[in-house]
């Protein structure tokens, strides 16, 4: 049995069955659809108040650096082997099949998750500012109410989500690049209005928390570690090879450049509200409107409400795209049904894969609670990073140095060590029922590879 059966180095003779379309701009604008969201207009608060106070400003930082160091690896891979499936595809080829299926199962849940905290969070925007009060068994995930319970809010996005995608690439990202400037103007203009309202003293007990915490959840690395899940969202570029044109160079384009936009914005961001209110005030879902109406400006405050609302469509939207592009990548190796890559209708599109996807995210999106969710899209995200980071070193061991022209990643093998390190300093910052239940999800998607995955592979059928 050869479960580390691997794809060839050069991607050349793979058949491309979509259009080349996209550019390193389009690229960019996928990125910040992805990144710039929930963590901004949701997270910020909710960590600075119970988990890291205003050194979250510190904590972002970290994060930035850390997530950095893996775009610097990633955009490598992009750039030597433009594989279809993202982080997928790269490991397939280094490492063979079966570390490329716990790869993908990780990527896949990181999708799913990311999409699901996005639509609960869009809910809980959407309630604040309409000031609605739904029954409990249609107002929150289980345990809400005292028998059976769902969001149904959220549930209602993600269906808008889902058909969106039926409309195919084009038309999605076009709507999606609309959103981001809208998105991006909002925060301009909280940033500039925020200025005039900055109290130092809000900043005096920088870190109430402390500053390194292991499996207390609180401090400022494990704001680190939640807030690394506002810069989550460049993997989505990477998986968009098959549809990229001169994936090359535009994917690592795309990487680098929405990264350090949604750096620059999240640090201000987030030094602007923790110095506008108090660390102990932020503890709320609109988190951006409640600061500027907590200094009088209810009407930007309100204006804000309502661009949150549209723009949190983004991150659902680009996760959708990279969670069918992944489904669609593991399905034309044969390590899912292959319905799931076949393309239909006008738009020549994997109808198959968005249904599953629209379906599942309903179901998560519903029935569980953002924080959980939170936790379960970090954690996957830390575990392939790491992969990546140990398949950087073999990449450049087993194919020698990049050619000209290729991306580089500096500093091999010092580079990735260091990755390695902080990704595990972050790990420990999970409680144990989300590595629990991780580690159950991983041994059923390991039962599913014996039992169909691997009879049914491509590169087993091609020997």
């Amino acid at each position: 049995m050869n479960i580390f059966r691997k794809k060839p180095f050069s991607m050349e003779n793979e058949k491309l069955e979509r259009v080349r379309r996209l550019k390193s701009m389009d690229l960019v604008f996928l990125g910040l659809g992805s990144m710039v969201g929930t963590g901004v207009f949701t997270l910020t608060g909710r960590a600075a108040a119970t988990v890291a106070g205003p050194s979250l400003i510190v904590s972002i930082i970290v994060a930035s650096v850390a997530i950095g160091f893996s775009a610097l690896i990633f955009s490598e891979f992009a750039s030597r082997i433009p594989a279809q499936g993202g982080p997928y595809g790269y490991l397939y080829t280094l490492f063979g099949e079966f570390p490329a299926w716990i790869a993908g199962t990780l990527l896949m849940i990181e999708f799913f998750t990311g999409l699901s905290v996005t639509a609960s969070g869009w809910g809980s925007y959407i309630k604040g500012l309409l000031g609605l009060h739904l029954p409990a068994v249609i107002n929150g995930p289980l345990g809400t109410a005292s028998h059976f319970s769902i969001d149904l809010i959220p549930v209602l996005i993600i269906i808008a989500i889902t058909l969106l995608g039926f409309l195919g690439t084009h038309t999605m990202l076009r709507f999606n690049r609309v959103l981001v400037v809208l998105k991006l103007v909002a925060l301009a203009i909280f940033i500039i209005a925020g200025l005039f309202f900055l109290n130092p003293d809000n900043w005096q007990n920088f870190a109430p928390f402390g500053w390194t915490s292991i499996f207390s959840g609180k401090g400022m690395l494990a704001g680190a570690s939640l807030m690394f899940m506002a810069f989550l969202g460049f993997e989505t570029i990477s998986v968009s090879s098959e549809e990229t044109k001169d994936p090359e160079h535009a994917i690592p384009s795309g990487i680098m450049g929405a990264l350090f936009i949604t750096a620059i914005i999240y640090i201000l961001v987030t030094l602007v509200l923790t110095g506008m209110v108090h660390y102990t005030q932020l503890d709320v879902s609109d988190v951006l409107a409640f600061a500027l109406r907590s200094v009088g400006l209810t009407w930007l405050g309100n204006i804000i409400s309502i661009v949150a609302l549209f723009t949190l469509l983004t991150v659902g939207i680009t996760m959708s795209y990279a969670l069918v592009q992944t489904l669609y990548g593991i399905s034309r190796d044969g390590l899912l049904p292959k319905k799931l890559s076949r393309l239909s209708g006008k738009y020549r599109v994997p109808k198959n894969a968005i249904l599953l996807m629209g379906i599942l995210a309903m179901l998560v999106t519903g029935l569980f609670s953002i924080d959980r969710l939170s936790g379960f899209l970090n954690l996957c995200t830390l575990l392939y990073l790491m992969m990546l980071a140990v398949g950087i070193i073999k990449l450049r061991h087993d194919y020698g140095e990049p050619e000209e022209g290729e991306f580089r990643t500096p500093f091999v093998p010092f580079l990735p060590i260091v990755s390695l390190l902080i990704s595990f300093g972050l790990l420990l910052n999970y409680d144990w029922i989300t590595w629990f239940v991780l580690i159950i999800l991983l041994l059923l998607a390991t039962l599913f590879y014996f039992g169909y995955s691997y009879r049914h592979s491509h590169l087993r059928n091609e020997d």
